[in-house]
């Protein structure tokens, strides 16, 4: 059988570059990485590492190799996190669409840092649909994501927060309501790749409002800065809380007003399932006042 700590020496020369910052990073010496390297070759019947090079390459093996062991690496985390009910510790991975990264993840990422410093969190940003793959394959723990219409059968899905989704113009903008806003000035679309842009898409399709497109971008913050600078007009989730910054006019989306849900995407049984609760909890207390009475998604 081959060694889990053999395994991880291999890993940390593919990240590290070099035997010496290998074994730096994983508390070991020069040689005993050397060693662990050897028994793997020795264990496998070929070479892993090219020693020649500077610096040091893995080998087409040894690269194969690194990519199955880091398989295994988040598999014995699992084991290792199941029983654990004294603190909560170890790595948690965790990825968050762009619009909930500037105004909910950080504060509850800060709050669960606090609580459980021993926690170790990776965090990546991406795309509700991309987050959700990697989440479904084990590549992350959980993800924010915005609530889809139709729930992926593999994912469990906690709704964190429940948004409105408002209409944005430029303080001075003419129209008497949102329909008049919307097809009467340039519109910024919300990036149409993502589960949020495609949301607001349908609606105002199933609204028959017709809009005349002028960009499309995939940052709320950005949007904002168009609008207030007389660009256009836009929809965006309602994430002011104490109200919208100055410069703007701001409508709802609708009667009843449409809703953009952020949920909170993991897979059923996770050996992870008391970090990510804790995780959970962060999250709709930093999205509050706008958290619903919370229920599966």
């Amino acid at each position: 059988m081959l060694n889990p700590k053999h395994l991880a020496s291999l890993v940390a020369i593919a990240d590290h570059g070099t035997f010496a910052a290998a074994g730096t990073a994983i508390g070991r010496s020069h040689s005993a990485v050397s060693l662990h390297i050897k028994a793997l070759e020795d264990a496998l019947g070929c070479l892993l590492v090219d020693r020649a090079a500077r610096p040091v390459e893995l080998t087409p093996d040894g690269a194969a190799l690194v990519e199955q062991a880091r398989r295994l690496t988040r598999v014995l985390d699992d084991i290792r996190m199941i029983g654990r009910s004294d603190r909560l510790a170890g790595p948690l991975s965790v990825g968050v669409v762009p619009s909930a990264m500037v105004h909910i993840a950080p504060p509850a990422l800060a709050d669960l840092n606090r609580t459980h410093p021993a926690l170790s969190l990776s965090i990546r940003t991406g795309l509700s649909g991309e987050l959700a793959q990697a989440v479904g394959v084990g590549d992350l723990d959980a993800a924010v994501l915005t609530g889809p219409d139709l729930a992926p059968d593999d994912l469990a899905l906690q709704v964190v927060a429940d948004e409105p989704l408002v209409v944005i113009a430029p303080a001075d903008a003419a129209g008497t309501d949102d329909a008049a806003l919307l097809s009467t000035h340039p519109f910024i679309w919300f990036n149409r790749t993502t589960w949020a842009g495609q949301q607001i898409e349908r609606r105002l399709l199933d609204r028959g409002i017709a809009t005349r497109t002028a960009m499309e971008v995939d940052s709320l913050e950005a949007i904002e800065a168009l609008v207030r600078h007389g660009l256009g007009v836009s929809i965006v989730p309602d994430h002011w809380g104490d109200g919208p910054p100055e410069g703007l006019r701001i409508l709802p989306f609708g009667t009843p007003q449409a809703r953009r849900r952020l949920v909170l995407a993991t897979r059923p049984k996770s050996p992870r399932q008391r970090a990510i609760e804790a995780l959970l909890t962060a999250l709709r207390g930093a999205s509050e006042p706008k958290c619903i009475a919370v229920t599966e998604a």
